[in-house]
């Protein structure tokens, strides 16, 4: 019997009516594992994972493989959006056991949830260096029941490279870490990965990698170094032209399979987008380009477009398939084109790399290989003109893609991703002054407090689901409010991120590590309960609350909150230093003690005007705070009241404060 029926997790409804005797995780499946003595199969996926569902299709939905599957194991579906506490945990052990991970995450347990064997995808025939599902089945099965000995050996090896991965010793001194040279050292590790030709890192997939790019942008920032700021151009170019772009509907899919940008993995996630959104933010306000800020707007359209929810908040994804085809909706048969467009399709299809055979699977997707300016002088137009003609191609083209059945979303309203959402809004709202977008995050910070927050200050990880939220619900969620803090001056804001943070202290830290932990003691079922350093596609948990915890110390005057900031830098400081791409917000926060937050209070009748300038300029790593009479509450503020009528901006670091101001531009000449 399939017990999956009744759990709302759209993925774990995808799987309900497999002749798989699958459960959801919980203490009743683990018990009869312990009680029959039999081995657990853990498998790991969400709803819009494309090699999951095919999986599903070759294998699961196989009659004699589920027999086989319910004969020998203890079957166990769970929704990583849902428990990532278990995907993270269970992702390290396969990992370790095969050096590489991904979903779908199948992973063989003891009755003691130990785990002994592990992969991701498995065909249902052999091939290509790749095991048959059949195949590692009975394998896994065969061990557990004629070698339990061997198998019980190598879930305790096992166990050993995942506690050892727990262990974080800390850098041994401040002066080692918190100078220079170290931020040098981390932006050489991740300069050896750079794709000089075709942007982001590696030679392999292409991911957003988000993280690391804030890093490149600060670092460039900081040290003027020529070949950080080229590597984020060259980066950020390669997502706006590439086919991870959404040329009609907008958005961000989540990687390119390839080198080249072209080919998407078509499912897009509400977290990627948010981040590459803040990104978006971030470089209009330096640069001031225009492509920047019409891809972030373009993008949030998107987000509202697709994945909004009419009630608040934001749903989780979009699926890479609609009528049982990856990429359906987002690809095109030329003569689709040629019928839509007439004459001006041969510009647009040379631009986009549109061919009668189709750039990928017989159909194409929308790319670019050139910038529209070089475009436009290669055909001897100018660049609006040529902007023009492209954007009502475009829209031609908008309207018959949504007449097309849509991708299906997953509809999980999921706290950090919610936040990641809202502090792009507060973000983008800073670089554009478009009061639609503060609007749009005062609501979905609204959304979420009144809907994932209890009375007694805890958080839920899920809507209307009974999850306890875990570290990056904290995390992501205080970052938000700092940031609608920093653009609407409103002190409310601040307190709520001040109380969060003492809660996250009471369920999460330790202590002896330096360090929060991923869960809640009472919901920390695996076999370890895990730190969360590490970054895949979202930040660290912890060097987020790192980076809080520095904006409130500053903020709120605590400086036992700023040393505690440094203390978990010290900590993760040994890791970001060996493998600088999958710490890079550690990075970031590295440079801001080296370098030095800059703290702006601006104070006076005009001041909010002042404010409102400032925000849409990009001063690096920074806390702002206005105020348009006499405050005295908030050390930034104190004694900052101008006595002459003027409104005043006032520039410190590091304990100093320089000459204030008038001018927003003149802040650029204080620092």
């Amino acid at each position: 019997m399939n017990h999956l029926q009744y759990e709302k997790s759209p993925y774990l409804q995808q799987h309900a009516n497999n002749p798989v005797d699958w459960h959801p995780w919980g203490e009743t499946a683990l018990q009869r594992a312990r009680k029959e003595d039999r081995p657990i199969l853990l498998s790991i996926g969400y709803s819009t994972c494309h090699w999951c569902h095919v999986m599903a299709r070759e294998s699961f939905e196989d009659e004699a493989v589920a027999a086989y599957m319910n004969d020998h194991f203890i079957n166990i579906k769970v929704d990583r959006e849902e428990r990532p506490d278990l995907d993270a945990l269970y992702m390290a052990a396969c990992e370790a056991i095969t050096g590489k991970g991904g979903w779908p995450l199948n992973v063989f347990l003891t009755p003691q949830g130990r785990p002994y064997y592990a992969g991701t995808y498995f065909p249902p025939e052999p091939g290509q260096r790749l095991q048959s599902w059949m195949q590692a089945l009975q394998l896994a099965a065969y061990n557990f029941y004629k070698n339990r000995l061997a198998v019980e050996q190598e879930a305790e090896k096992v166990m050993g490279r995942m506690e050892r991965r727990e262990r974080f010793i800390p850098h041994p001194q401040e002066e080692g870490l918190f100078n220079a040279a170290a931020t040098t050292q981390v932006f050489e590790g991740l300069q050896q990965r750079f794709d000089t030709e075709y942007g982001g890192f590696g030679q392999g997939a292409k991911f957003p990698n988000t993280m690391a790019l804030e890093f490149l942008m600060h670092y460039a920032w900081h040290t003027s170094s020529l070949p950080a700021f080229r590597q984020l151009l060259l980066s950020l170019d390669a997502l706006l032209m590439g086919g991870v772009r959404g040329h009609l509907e907008g958005g961000f899919a989540r990687y390119a399979v390839g080198r080249q940008w072209r080919v998407p993995h078509f499912e897009k996630m509400l977290h990627d987008n948010a981040l590459i959104c803040r990104l978006l933010a971030d470089m209009y306000k330096w640069t001031k380009k225009s492509k920047y800020r019409f891809a972030l707007i373009e993008a949030l359209s998107f987000l509202e477009t697709y994945l909004g929810n009419p009630e608040g908040g934001f749903y989780s994804a979009l699926d890479a398939e609609s009528e049982s085809r990856e990429g359906a909706f987002y690809t095109w048969d030329v003569n689709e084109i040629t019928e839509l467009l007439g004459a001006e399709a041969g510009w647009f299809c040379e631009y986009y790399n549109i061919t009668n055979e189709g750039n990928w699977d017989g159909r194409n997707i929308l790319y670019a290989t050139r910038p529209v300016k070089q475009f436009a002088a290669d055909k001897g137009i100018s660049l609006p003109d040529m902007e023009g003609f492209l954007e009502r191609c475009r829209q031609k083209l908008k309207v018959r893609q949504a007449q097309r059945p849509r991708p299906r979303h997953d509809n999980k309203i999921i706290l950090p991703w919610n936040a990641l959402v809202a502090a792009a809004y507060a973000r983008a709202y800073g670089a554009t002054g478009n009061q639609q977008l503060l609007n749009k995050a005062e609501q979905t910070m609204a959304f979420l407090l009144d809907h994932f927050r209890e009375e007694d200050g805890r958080l839920h990880h899920l809507y209307e689901q009974n999850i306890p939220a875990f570290l990056d619900g904290y995390a992501y969620l205080i970052e938000a409010l700092l940031e609608l803090q920093a653009v609407t001056h409103q002190p409310e804001w601040l307190h709520t991120a001040e109380e969060l943070m003492q809660k996250a202290h009471e369920l999460f830290w330790e202590d002896s590590a330096g360090l929060f932990y991923f869960t809640i003691r009472e919901q920390s079922q695996g076999p370890i309960r895990q730190l969360s350093v590490r970054e895949e596609d979202m930040p660290s948990p912890n060097a987020v609350m790192a980076s809080n915890l520095q904006q409130l110390g500053l903020l709120l005057g605590k400086p036992e909150w700023r040393e505690q900031s440094r203390r978990m830098l010290l900590a993760a400081g040994n890791r970001l230093l060996e493998a600088p791409l999958p710490h890079a917000r550690w990075g970031t926060l590295l440079a801001g003690e080296v370098y030095g937050w800059l703290e702006i209070a601006i104070a006076g009748a005009d001041a909010e005007e002042k404010a409102k300038m400032a925000n849409g300029e990009f001063f690096g790593l920074h806390v702002l705070m206005a105020t348009e009479k006499p405050n005295e509450k908030y050390p930034l503020l104190a004694h900052r009241w101008p006595s002459g009528g003027q409104t005043l901006i006032y520039v410190c670091k590091d304990y100093a404060c320089r000459q204030p101001v008038e001018k927003v531009e003149d802040v650029y000449l204080v620092d």
